[in-house]
């Protein structure tokens, strides 16, 4: 089976595509030309087509990623920014920021089944591991919603329905842009706030507040290394990755990773942390075997791979095969 890394290079309108040749080599990168601003990628199954929200349209493209040929355009509602596949399900979430819902795609079919309305400019989310809930951060209301997605298990889409929703600051330009599902709950980065809310994924309670470590840093990113490891946050104004220690909610090290830190990816088969740098056409690679998250004993090796204009996601897909010899 073929990895291949592919960060969304937004100004740039492509994705950079590079297969992985090793643990820390990678053949020549490619770009694919998709125009209307990729945002958000997503790969449903392994072997499976690449999701890609292009932000500025209506549309989601369907691209097989060895050739990177555009196989097929999903209808959706107005400038969808994120993707977040439903675990045990053929669905796949669209968060739409222009019409304010979030749309269903049938992934077998190639079609939108239905639009969920939601609360004011949604964009990030994230699906529990159990695949009954969704998270979706409301960035024009300062809140996150929790949906309800016990129906898709029986494939019934129009079932879907807000559970719960909780406020994140006492004014709605908390601005929440990243969450990551721990277990149970869930971590949220806020645009304004030194803080990261934790959310219980049921209810949407709030359970603690993980203080940051440089005030005003803009966190963009979350990403979680293991179900009791750590949560790594991306502080956009900083140049920084925080460690959280998941145990105990508290910031264990930082790590200087390159200007502009945004969306993160992992590679659950080695643990490399991929890091899209907005501001340096170039994607953070992290090695952090063999590294003691807990304390700030050893330094992760820290090296960098070409993207295009203001790369804003990152993800890492599988493929059957490796791309063709040229492509």
């Amino acid at each position: 089976m073929a990895v291949f890394v592919i960060s969304a290079d937004t100004a740039s309108g492509c994705l950079t595509v590079a297969e992985k040749d090793g643990p820390s080599t990678y053949r020549r990168p490619v770009s694919v030309a998709t125009g209307r601003g990729p945002l958000g990628l997503a790969q449903c199954t392994p072997g499976g087509m690449l999701f890609v929200a292009l932000a500025v349209c209506d549309e989601v493209f369907a691209v097989d990623v060895p050739t990177g040929r555009v196989a097929g355009r999903i209808r959706v509602g107005w400038a969808p920014r994120s993707l977040a596949p439903v675990n045990g399900t053929p669905y796949l979430l669209v968060a739409n920021a222009g019409s304010d819902t979030v749309s269903v795609i049938d992934t077998r079919e190639g079609r939108t089944t239905v639009s969920v309305d939601v609360g004011r400019e949604p964009g990030a989310m994230a699906v529990s591991t159990d695949g009954r809930t969704a998270l979706v951060c409301e960035r024009g209301r300062g809140t996150v919603t929790g949906l309800d997605l016990s129906s898709l298990a029986q494939g019934r889409p129009g079932q879907i329905a807000v559970r719960w929703r909780t406020a994140l600051g006492p004014h709605p330009h908390i601005q929440p842009r990243a969450l990551a599902v721990c277990g149970g709950q869930a971590l949220v980065a806020c645009a304004r706030r030194d803080a990261l809310p934790v959310l219980n994924v049921d209810d949407g309670v709030p359970v603690a507040d993980v203080a940051l470590p440089v005030p005003g840093s803009a966190p963009a990113g979350v990403a979680v290394t293991g179900p009791d490891g750590f949560a790594l946050v991306a502080l956009e104004r900083a140049g920084l990755l925080a460690v959280v220690d998941l145990l105990d909610w508290r910031v264990t090290r930082q790590i200087r990773i390159g200007p502009g830190p945004r969306h993160l990816a992992i590679d659950a088969d080695d643990g490399t942390v991929y890091c899209a740098l907005a501001q340096d056409r170039r994607l953070a690679v992290l090695h952090l075997d063999g590294v003691d998250l807990s304390t700030t004993d050893g330094r992760p090796q820290l090296d960098t791979l070409t993207a295009g204009a203001r790369p804003s996601a990152v993800a890492v897909a599988c493929t059957n095969e490796p791309a063709p010899h040229g492509t």
